[in-house]
């Protein structure tokens, strides 16, 4: 008997100690959720009321023609070029730059202090604020050798901020590449380079290309690398693609966008939000196509 009841008072404690971790659960599921969906209705209460303030601006002729009258009419194709071609040159200037340099920190980084400290400098640079950049551009590139304030400057800006983002990216892919791949094609007979190259580059290439979309989607959002360095307000010529192009100053959606907050009522209220709004999808467009490229690279992975 004494057994007996024994057994049914640990069976009544473990009830109980069921009941109040079950209570627990859902509380911390509760308030969990509700933190969730407050930031949701924050995030889509934001992208709504820029909607509702953009959206009755939008048309093709604000976005095929040039700014007239002071920027108190027209449209902004001078904008939408120049920050098609800042994003251009910054993803040719970086993807090549960063993919190597993540090569070399995935590899070689536990073998030698001087990229472990590398690997520290990069991961610190990519949380650097933006205005940091700008500054290091206008003394480095603008002054120091003398680009002025150019697309090229604008590039090379636009570049160094890119790339922290893209280095992390493609050693994280490597690193999430199984040893028993590398380990495989090595037996067969493949050179470090051929292994790099066929197995280990290929399995890696959704971190990566995720990595070098959502940096390049974060350059094309930022207007104080490129305050000292590339760009202009007001432009209502035809830009003509050349080699002085690169040696000339180029107007752009998020510098147009700060800059006209600055002018205050000099600049219609409908154009400012009409280009807040165009922005954002142009960067809401290069983060879905992260997602799908992403998506896209997963399913062609082998493992």
């Amino acid at each position: 008997m004494a057994i007996l009841a024994h057994g049914r008072i640990s069976e009544i404690g473990l009830e109980r100690r069921d009941r109040r971790r079950s209570r627990v659960d859902r509380i911390y599921l509760a308030w969990l959720g509700g933190a969730a969906v407050s930031v949701c209705l924050v995030v889509f209460g934001i992208i709504g009321y820029i909607v509702y303030q953009g959206a009755p601006a939008i048309s093709w002729q604000f976005l095929s023609s040039p700014p007239i009258e002071g920027m108190s009419g027209g449209g902004i194709w001078p904008m939408i070029r120049g920050s098609l071609l800042l994003m251009a040159g910054t993803m040719v200037l970086s993807l090549p730059l960063g993919i190597l340099a993540g090569i070399c920190l995935a590899e070689y980084a536990d073998q030698r202090p001087v990229l472990r400290l590398m690997r520290a400098c990069v991961t610190t640079l990519a949380g650097t604020p933006p205005i940091i950049y700008g500054l290091f551009g206008l003394a480095i590139f603008v002054l120091m050798f003398k680009f002025g304030v150019s697309l090229l400057a604008g590039w090379c800006t636009l570049t160094l901020f890119a790339l922290p983002v893209i280095i992390l990216s493609t050693e994280t892919g490597i690193r999430q590449v199984p040893q028993t791949f590398i380990d495989g094609g090595l037996a067969l007979g493949l050179t470090p380079w051929q292994t790099m190259r066929r197995i280990i580059l290929p399995n890696a290439m959704s971190s990566i290309l995720t990595g070098v979309v959502l940096a390049v989607s974060r350059a094309a959002g930022e207007a104080t690398p490129i305050l000292f360095t590339a760009g202009i307000y007001y432009y209502t010529g035809e830009l003509q693609l050349n080699v002085q192009t690169a040696f000339a100053p180029v107007a752009n959606l998020p510098y147009h966008l700060a800059e006209g907050y600055r002018q205050g009522t000099a600049i219609p209220e409908k154009i400012i939000w009409g280009t807040c709004l165009v922005l954002m999808l142009f960067i809401l467009c290069l983060n879905l196509a992260a997602i799908l490229l992403r998506t896209r690279a997963r399913r062609r992975q082998q493992w």
